[in-house]
C-alpha cells in the first residue's frame, strides 16, 4: 500500500514539472527574441581634424592716453574736437599764460644776475659759494620757466584720434581726479592699429606662439574676416580660471574697427588625426560631467564611460573610452542599458560630416 501510493505521488509531481519546464523554455526563447532592441550603429573612425580655438573679446586702441596739464590753470584755447585726427606734436590745448609770464620774469631776472656775476667770479670779486647760489637760482628759474611753458601748451604725444573732450575753454583745470580717472582735458587714441586681449585655457599654452595668425570677425561686418597676429603672451596663469592672456594686434588703416566693438576670434592650431564620433552618440549623465555611450558586442549593448575632447562641428574628439573600428550605437541608444540585448538593423560605415 505504501509502495503504490509513492508511485502515484511520483507520477503526479513529475508530470507537472515537465510541463512547466517545457513551457518555460518556450517562453524564455520567445522573450529573448522579443526583447532585442533594434539599433543603428557606426564604426568608430579616425578623422583628420583642423584644431581651432574660439574666443570673444573687445577691440581696444593700440595706444590710449589722457592729456592734461601738470599744474592747475584756466583753459584758454582747445584746438580740437572729439573725432578729430591729429599728428604727433600737434598743439591741442593752450592754457592761460599768466603763470608763464611770471615764470618768464623770474627766469630773465635770474639770467641777468648770472650773466652779471660770472665775470666778477673770474675777477675774484665774489666767492665761489656766492656764485654757486646765484647759479642755482638761475638754473631753478630756467627749469621752472621751461616747465610752465610746457604745461601751457599741450601737444599730441603720438598720431591718433581725439576720442573724448572732457573740458571746455574757460574752465579751470585742477589736479583733482575727474570722470576719466586722472585729471584730463582730452583723451587721445591710436587706432590705425588695434588690439584684442583674449583669455586662453592653459591646456592650449604649448600651441600658442607669437606670430600665430588669428581670424577676427565683428557682428557689424558679418561677411568680413580680419587677420591679426598674436604679438604678446602674458606669462601668468590665472589660478581661478586656469587661463592666460594673449594680445592680438590687427592693422586698422581701413578704419573699419572701432574700440569697444565685440569681436569673435579663431586661432588655427594645425591639424591632427583623432578618433571622433557624432556628438549625438554621447549621453551626459544627469548632474555630472560624465559622458557615456554604447558599443555592441555579440548583440549586447555595453555601456562605456567616454572622455570627450574638442568639438568639431557635429563631431567630438574621443580622448578615451572607444577604439577605432568598434560599433557605437547612433540610434536607439536612449532605450538601452548595460547588457541590453540588441539587434543591429543598420551599420553606417561612411564617415559622418
Amino acid at each position: 500500500m505504501y509502495t503504490k501510493k509513492r508511485k502515484i505521488i511520483t507520477i503526479t509531481l513529475i508530470v507537472p514539472l515537465l510541463f512547466v519546464f517545457t513551457a518555460g523554455c518556450g517562453e524564455k526563447e520567445q522573450e529573448n527574441t522579443e526583447s532585442e532592441i533594434p539599433v543603428k550603429v557606426m564604426n568608430v573612425q579616425s578623422y583628420n581634424i583642423d584644431r581651432t580655438l574660439e574666443f570673444t573679446g573687445n577691440i581696444q586702441p593700440w595706444k590710449k592716453t589722457n592729456l592734461g596739464a601738470q599744474m592747475p590753470g584756466t583753459i584758454r584755447k582747445i584746438f580740437v574736437e572729439a573725432g578729430d585726427r591729429v599728428k604727433k606734436d600737434d598743439l591741442l590745448v593752450q592754457m592761460d599764460d599768466a603763470q608763464l609770464t611770471q615764470a618768464r620774469v623770474r627766469y630773465e631776472m635770474a639770467k641777468l644776475d648770472y650773466e652779471r656775476m660770472k665775470p666778477l667770479l673770474d675777477e675774484g670779486s665774489i666767492s665761489p659759494s656766492q656764485f654757486d647760489k646765484i647759479k642755482g637760482n638761475y638754473e631753478a628759474a630756467k627749469a621752472g620757466y621751461e616747465l610752465t611753458l610746457e604745461n601751457t601748451r599741450i601737444r599730441a604725444p603720438f598720431s591718433g584720434v581725439i576720442s573724448k573732450k572732457w573740458m571746455d575753454e574757460g574752465e579751470v583745470f585742477t589736479l583733482m581726479p575727474g570722470p576719466a580717472g586722472s585729471p584730463t582735458i582730452l583723451t587721445l587714441m591710436q587706432i590705425d592699429r588695434v588690439k584684442i586681449l583674449v583669455n586662453i585655457p592653459e591646456s592650449a599654452l604649448p600651441h600658442i606662439k607669437n606670430g600665430l595668425e588669428a581670424q577676427v570677425k565683428v557682428d557689424i561686418l558679418p561677411d568680413k574676416v580680419f587677420h591679426g597676429l598674436i604679438s604678446r603672451i602674458y606669462p601668468v596663469i590665472d589660478p581661478a580660471s586656469r587661463t592666460f592672456q594673449a594680445e592680438i594686434n590687427l592693422d586698422n588703416r581701413s578704419g573699419n574697427l572701432y574700440p569697444g566693438m565685440f569681436a569673435r576670434i579663431r586661432l588655427n592650431l594645425g591639424s591632427d588625426l583623432v578618433i571622433a564620433v557624432p556628438r549625438s552618440t554621447l549621453i551626459r549623465q544627469t548632474g555630472s560631467n560624465i559622458f557615456y555611450g554604447f558599443v555592441v558586442k555579440d548583440n549586447t549593448a555595453e555601456r562605456r564611460e567616454i572622455v570627450p575632447g574638442q568639438r568639431f562641428d557635429e563631431l567630438v574628439e574621443i580622448k578615451s573610452g572607444l577604439l577605432e573600428g568598434e560599433p557605437i550605437v547612433i540610434e536607439g541608444l536612449y532605450l538601452l542599458k548595460n547588457g541590453s540585448r540588441v539587434k543591429v538593423v543598420s551599420t553606417h560605415t561612411e564617415k559622418q560630416n
